[in-house]
């Protein structure tokens, strides 16, 4: 079993991928099955990470919606074929970096 620290290493780790394609644009991005198929496996790994975080640990890094988190891991692993890549796009841009600053911001503390 992983421990909260590795976990939160993996959410950072995935949350600069994330960010990696973001950079392709959002062009690229929508017309590339492989680029949306990373962003997907993104989203899994990122709420499988914060599932094994206990609530001590989610209670140290305010400001992120962790019931939120978890619950687009859910939609990107059971229902793939209707998600909507707007919302992914919108996640990988807007929510991630908020979720990452939030790690990072705990670590320095």
């Amino acid at each position: 079993m992983r421990t909260s620290e590795q976990l939160l290493a993996d959410i950072l780790t995935a949350t600069t991928d994330a960010a990696r394609l973001v950079d392709v644009g959002h062009h690229r991005f929508v017309t590339d099955p492989l680029l949306i198929r990373a962003a997907k496996n993104i989203i899994s790994e990122i709420g499988e990470a914060a599932k094994g975080l206990d609530d001590t640990v989610l209670a140290t890094i305010p400001g992120v919606p962790w019931k939120a988190v978890k619950g687009m891991r859910d939609k990107v692993v059971h229902d793939y074929p209707e998600l909507d890549l707007d919302l992914l796009w919108d996640t990988l841009v807007h929510g991630l970096p908020v979720l990452h600053r939030a790690i990072v911001e705990r670590d320095r503390s």
